[in-house]
């Protein structure tokens, strides 16, 4: 019996499914908070601004099922390893999934709103004070006169039944204004309740605020890294696992990771994350920079390294764990092979030789982070020394909104801030480069307010403060000026060239759209259909048609990023260098992608292979090697989309051209006449053109002209009609000023404002030019035709031999010109036999001896 297709539909709704993209309904099982179904004791914060400063709120429903009760004192397990205590209430108006709580309980537990703690009953292990001592901060206390104790001290505590931890902090009210405190030591260590027969002590120095807020500030955790999600949880798999549960790889009989390389483009997150490892694992963290390793005393690199791993194991014994963080490692690692010092040699040996020797229980973890992967030597990336690989690449658009959203959650921004619109619009920038916007556009906003500034008072104009705000037209400015950090060497735009700015060529601009805007726009729709899109097409056609334009409009109509290279930019006079040329190139739009990769004149290192023996021919030849290695390794899943443009299409390679690299050939050939019109118009849109004049006159009489004859033209006329302007300006204002001496002279009165109002009459008719017929007649009679009516012919001819039948071409195969589907089923052709004909046996040759001759046998007989 076969199940019902709507049933079975129905059911996997209920289920995670596994299957064929639109065979079932696939559903993830979704819980209905943070890690409610695994972790019941996790709670994601929320604010509680009117709350106390000792009392948390959670549902009621949840406190049962962790055995909690009401007014029960409870432990709070925030980040980096900081915890407090505080008195736990039941309401039925807090969500199941959050707790409630007030700013200062936040700040004694290193969370923010949206953070994920932890809680667990605290009734039977806290117990009632025997001394507390408690100091102010030293900037709270200035002017402030009376008993503190009898003021603010005595009224928070008395008959409270406080829980404090031991570097907990509280805002104390009374006297004239509130003071915060904090409680420097407890007895018992660490918490305890604060109750009637303990002792509280309040003397001593102020507490410095300035250290205890840089101690705060300097820990970096999970919730401060945006845009690396996936491999930020790749990491924590990698080394919270060895570190806080090594059992589970003893119990499969398996050594632990002990190295992860970190690898990725500057400003990505490397270091951070090395830090953020450590504050969150409470382990303890040594940081080795590169460049301090190496010494100008023989021996003395090896030394420090020793001593760094030997310092490493000490405080692994002591504190549990412990990460070795070495940032640029490429520098003390770099490949042996190339390396042209012994000292370099040595310090990679010390490093694989150190490697080797943790030992498998001492719970210490090397991390290393590096932009150059490929200059670090062989051994160190085996398996059991930096056997773990994560590729930080640059983030894509919900990685820099989510990275925007850290960076400015403690910015004043005005109502009209569109995070999203920025995060589109800062393709390639990583986490470095968007800290980097945030700060030039508030730098932007101080700096309209800088005349108000008196930068010899030291005192700040009154209402100032209150009313600067970072405002959308800052971050927009600041787009501007910031460039992507990784991409600076390498001119990367975002063009703003659009279709309007192109005339004619409607069919390429389809087929343009169609290959490069869909597989971005409509990605589910190729992998659906189980397709990869085009990677590649070649714009070939005679010069000034538009190809570059082109290339430009499609990555503006598309919000990607452009690279523009020419070909003959990338030769170099040494061995090597031009096909590292080409590497980079495409190294470089990778990491901007989505991207539009240009490559004008190709011809030049795309021309036929095999035709020299070495010299200039052999770097061509290799040029043209590398050069299709890269588009082949450009990926499905890299958003990277390759135009070469040639004016000599019979020189490029065939395998150039071939499908799934360059397979899109498209002609661009000379405007037509109704082209030539929209050129025109494309080129005047933005000019005031008399009424009377007619450019479909221009445009019958250019026949053979291109675009860019076509926009010669234009700037011709706007210089005629420039100088005729410039003039009569000069004309009406010598006019004017002689008439002003000539009352001078004569010594009558001067009318200042008749003269004022005529100049600005002068100046308003120079500012408003037009562009007539006259200056349209001279520029035409004065313009020439760039491509001869022979190199259009011979173009023609090129489009014929290499495009199909879609463009008017006769490269298809003329047998299947006329292809149809064969109703009724279809009969394969019989195979041709081709009959052999046998071929008759000679008789084999016989020696000197009679025997059949042997082909080594030598002629001694």
């Amino acid at each position: 019996m076969q199940p019902d297709p709507n049933q079975v539909k129905k059911e996997s709704g209920n289920r995670i499914g596994v299957g064929h993209s639109g065979d079932y309904v696939v559903h993830k099982l979704k819980a209905n908070g943070p890690n409610e179904l695994r972790f019941p004791n996790r709670y994601m914060v929320d604010d509680w601004a009117e709350g106390d400063q000792s009392r948390v709120q959670v549902n009621p429903a949840k406190l049962e099922a962790l055995g909690i009760f009401q007014e029960d004192p409870v432990l709070i397990k925030g980040r980096f390893k900081k915890q407090t205590h505080a008195i736990v209430i039941a309401s039925e108006d807090c969500d199941p999934t959050k707790i409630k709580m007030c700013k200062q309980i936040r700040k004694n537990c290193n969370v923010n709103v949206g953070d994920i703690i932890s809680l667990h009953a605290a009734a039977d292990s806290l117990q009632y004070s025997k001394k507390i001592k408690i100091l102010p901060f030293s900037d709270d206390i200035k002017g402030v006169t009376g008993d503190i104790f009898d003021l603010y001290i005595r009224p928070f505590f008395k008959d409270k039944f406080r829980p404090v931890t031991q570097g907990d902090c509280f805002v104390l009210p009374g006297g004239t204004k509130p003071i915060e405190f904090k409680i420097v030591l407890t007895e018992p260590l660490p918490a305890c309740i604060v109750a009637d027969g303990g002792e509280i002590f309040f003397e001593g120095d102020p507490v410095d605020r300035e250290e205890d807020e840089k101690a705060r500030k300097d820990l970096i955790g999970y919730s401060d890294l945006g845009g690396i999600e996936k491999e930020l949880q790749m990491i924590r798999e990698m080394v919270e696992l060895p570190l806080k549960h090594p059992i589970l790889f003893e119990n499969l009989g398996i050594k632990p990771p002990r190295g992860i390389l970190l690898h990725g483009p500057p400003g990505c997150g490397k270091s951070t994350i090395g830090r953020a490892i450590a504050n969150e694992t409470g382990a303890f963290f040594l940081l080795i920079n590169g460049p301090e390793i190496m010494s100008a005393m023989a021996g003395e690199s090896e030394k420090n390294l020793r001593m760094a791993f030997e310092k490493a194991d000490e405080e692994a014994r002591t504190s549990g764990c412990a990460i070795i963080f070495i940032d640029e490692i490429d520098v003390i690692g770099g490949s042996r092979e190339q390396s042209r010092g012994e000292v370099e040699k040595r310090i990679v040996s010390q490093l694989l030789t150190l490697m080797d020797g943790i030992k498998p229980r001492s719970n210490v973890l090397v991390m290393a982070a590096t932009n150059r992967p490929n200059s670090l030597d062989a051994s160190l990336r085996r398996f059991g020394r930096f056997d773990r690989e994560i590729a930080l690449g640059v983030p894509d658009g919900s990685g820099r909104l989510h990275i925007l959203q850290l960076k400015t959650r403690k910015m004043k921004l005005a109502e009209d801030v569109d995070l999203e619109w920025i995060a589109e619009n800062a393709n390639g920038y990583v986490g470095a480069d968007i800290a980097q916007l945030c700060t030039e556009a508030a730098m932007l906003c101080i700096r309209e307010k800088a005349e108000l500034i008196d930068y010899q008072s030291s005192d700040l104009p009154e209402g100032m403060l209150e009313a600067m705000k970072v405002e959308m037209k800052h971050f927009k400015t600041a787009l501007g000026v910031c460039n992507p950090s990784t991409l600076r060497d390498t001119f990367v735009e975002i063009p703003k060239t659009s279709w309007a700015d192109i005339g004619g060529l409607h069919d390429v601009k389809k087929t343009l759209k169609e290959l490069i805007q869909f597989p971005i726009q409509y990605a589910e729709q190729y992998e659906r259909l189980g397709v990869e899109p085009s990677r590649g097409c070649l714009f070939f056609g005679p010069p000034g048609n538009g190809k570059t334009l082109l290339a430009k409009a499609i990555a503006n109509e598309c919000q990607t990023n452009f690279i523009s290279v020419k070909g003959p930019e990338l030769m170099s006079m040494w061995v090597g260098e031009s096909e590292r040329g080409v590497r980079q190139v495409f190294d470089k739009a990778r990491q901007a992608q989505p991207c539009v990769l240009f490559m004008d004149e190709l011809d030049s290192v795309a021309k036929h292979r095999g035709g020299g023996g070495g010299g200039g021919e052999g770097v061509n030849d290799r040029m043209l090697n590398q050069l299709l290695t890269e588009i082949d390794g450009v990926g499905s899943k890299k958003n990277v989309f390759v135009i070469g443009a040639t004016n000599r299409p019979d020189t490029i390679d065939p395998a150039l051209i071939r499908g799934g690299r360059l397979d899109q050939l498209i002609y661009i050939g000379m405007p037509d006449y109704e082209g030539r019109i929209s050129v025109l118009k494309a080129a005047l849109r933005k000019s005031k053109v008399a009424p009377d004049v007619d450019l479909a006159q221009i445009a019958a009489v250019t026949e053979g002209y291109s675009g860019a004859d076509l926009a010669e033209v234009t700037q011709k006329t706007v210089q005629m009609a420039i100088r005729d302007s410039v003039g009569e300006f000069n004309k009406q204002m010598t006019k004017l000023n002689m008439e002003r001496q000539i009352k001078e002279q004569k010594k009558e009165k001067i009318d200042e404002t008749y003269f004022e109002k005529r100049q600005q009459e002068i100046e308003s008719q120079f500012g408003s030019g037009i562009l007539t017929k006259r200056h349209f007649e001279l520029a035409v009679r004065q313009s020439r035709q760039s491509v001869s009516d022979t190199d259009v012919k011979r173009y023609e001819a090129f489009k014929q031999q290499f495009c199909d039948a879609s463009q008017g071409g006769y490269a298809s195969n003329p047998k299947v010109a006329d292809f149809k589907f064969v109703d009724g089923g279809f009969v394969p052709p019989a195979p041709v036999v081709e009959k052999i004909e046998p071929v008759a046996q000679q008789k084999p040759a016989e020696s000197k001896r009679g025997l059949p001759k042997n082909a080594g046998e030598d002629e001694f007989f």
